[in-house]
């Protein structure tokens, strides 16, 4: 009953006008939110819920973990708190370094809030390629701290 429910309020839900992301609210980890444009398909098996994207990434959570799901037309950074001006170290003009702890979700974001790329570290310093982002300003997200960068 509730796998039938979920599929109905993910169907309703789609049909609102300038969802951006699909977010699906876990219980004890990190919400889990994948671009509209960047998300292939949605599939249940039993009572695991499966979201693959088109960039090949493949998230399974059973529903017992998930408190909702729903698209939203908000920005990506809409929860940003604070700046931390010690997130960043800028390596060279195509690379930042990332102090945060092993096992971090790192991502950045446009200033219009699209989310650009996020990426688990797998040590504190551990490089981070900027050399595809045009020059601009953005957002670097790691955990709970952020702070904004620049590309020269």
């Amino acid at each position: 009953m509730k796998k039938i429910l979920l599929i109905v309020s993910l169907i309703t839900l789609a049909t609102t006008a300038a969802a951006q992301h699909l977010v699906v609210e876990k219980t004890g980890v990190d919400n889990e939110i994948v671009t509209l444009d960047n998300l292939k398909q949605i599939t249940f098996d039993g009572i695991t819920v499966n979201i693959e994207q088109n960039d090949g990434t493949k998230n399974s959570t059973t529903m017992g973990n998930i408190n909702r799901i729903y698209f939203s037309d908000l920005s990506s950074i809409a929860d940003i708190q604070q700046q931390d001006d010690n997130l960043v170290e800028y390596l060279s003009a195509d690379e930042i370094a990332i102090n945060a702890d092993a096992g971090s979700a790192v991502s950045i974001y446009s200033l219009t809030g699209a989310s650009l790329l996020t990426k688990r570290i797998n040590a504190q310093g551990s490089a981070i390629s900027i050399a595809n982002l045009p020059k601009g300003i953005y957002i670097v997200k790691a955990n709970e701290r952020t702070t904004k960068i620049i590309k020269r």
